[in-house]
């Protein structure tokens, strides 16, 4: 009995011994997360890492980190429409890096940030940005932009191949129309051959979002989303085939105090992206007025493909309309792209 006792004591002296320098090891427990990528389009899937370092001599056992995520940031197996809280389990022996990805499906453009965790119910920073670009959405092929948007007759020539123009033979594709089949080259070969189109001479291409409410719009927040969609598709085009390219909305965001965006007409996939975390960071209101923004450029352009997406109609003796036809003598191609 005597020897249980001291068995007892030196057990229970052993764990408040732990307790105590577990304390201290927590103090000095390094955490760090981020997301596996900077930025994903919408409806994609991402990786939040975490990474935990345990610097001390001892193991840490059962190391809860708690923390918040965003209801657009979905956590795999959490109920739609709950605030979602999760809790990360971590055994780390002495002097070990251990590191844990959560995949995470991002289900709405935007910009977030994640700012503190909770390591043992003790408040700690511990950021990680995300930039989520809006869902690309076919311009020229789908046909909710024909039930959304109104756009004139030739509003997307310019992105299109120049049907009077040769730039040789290549093999098919699938998708190619059978109008292109070169039927010499297709007998000569064997295979089946097409026409390879070159592009439109102009190489600049500028675009415009108005983010204006019209009067008794209640679906204005949804027709600017399927805007920024549309032309996140004609940017990336407009970028792959080589020309330069700008964007400008009227609208507030979520970075900053301004009251509109601009990106001068650039080429490149850098470029792209830039203007793609712009969308990502849009507020859906309007920050000045759409005549103002266009003023701004038009002593600039010149032979540019100008679009313009607003789900408002101008009359033809507005400012707007002045503007339009200032940048038409100028050489420009302006199209107005104006919901239904």
């Amino acid at each position: 009995m005597y020897i249980w006792f001291w068995v007892f004591l030196l057990l229970l002296v052993a764990y408040v011994a732990y307790i105590i320098l577990r304390r201290e090891g927590l103090k000095m427990l390094a955490y760090r997360r981020y997301f596996s990528q900077p930025g994903v389009f919408e409806g994609e899937t991402v990786l939040l890492v975490e990474e935990v370092q345990n610097p001390y001599f001892l193991p840490l056992f059962f190391v809860n980190i708690d923390g918040y995520m965003y209801n657009e940031l979905r956590l795999k197996g959490q109920p739609e429409g709950t605030m979602q809280e999760f809790t990360s389990r971590f055994y780390l022996p002495p002097r070990t890096q251990v590191r844990r990805s959560i995949p995470i499906k991002c289900t709405k453009r935007g910009y977030y940030e994640l700012e503190t965790v909770y390591v043992q119910n003790k408040s700690r920073a511990a950021k990680a940005a995300l930039f989520v670009y809006p869902r690309v959405l076919p311009f020229q092929e789908s046909r909710s932009m024909e039930n959304e948007m109104q756009n004139l007759a030739e509003s997307d020539r310019r992105l299109l191949q120049d049907p009077f123009s040769f730039a040789g033979v290549r093999e098919y594709r699938p998708g190619d129309p059978f109008r292109s089949i070169n039927y010499k080259a297709t007998a000569k070969t064997g295979a089946l051959k097409v026409n390879e189109r070159d592009y439109f001479s102009s190489r600049s291409f500028m675009l415009y979002i108005d983010f204006h409410v019209p009067e008794d719009s209640e679906s204005h927040p949804e027709i600017m989303e399927t805007a920024l969609s549309y032309a996140a598709d004609m940017v990336q085009k407009a970028i792959n085939q080589g020309y330069n390219v700008g964007f400008a909305a009227n609208c507030k965001k979520q970075l900053g105090r301004e009251k509109h965006i601009r990106y001068p007409m650039r080429r490149g996939q850098e470029h792209y992206v830039e203007i793609l975390r712009e969308m990502a960071a849009i507020r859906i209101s309007e920050g000045c007025s759409l005549t103002w923004l266009m003023q701004q450029d038009i002593d600039e352009l010149y032979n540019v493909d100008i679009y313009i997406m607003t789900a408002n109609t101008y009359d033809t003796n507005s400012s707007f309309s002045g503007i339009v036809s200032v940048l038409e003598s100028r050489g420009n191609c302006v199209t107005v792209m104006v919901e239904r």
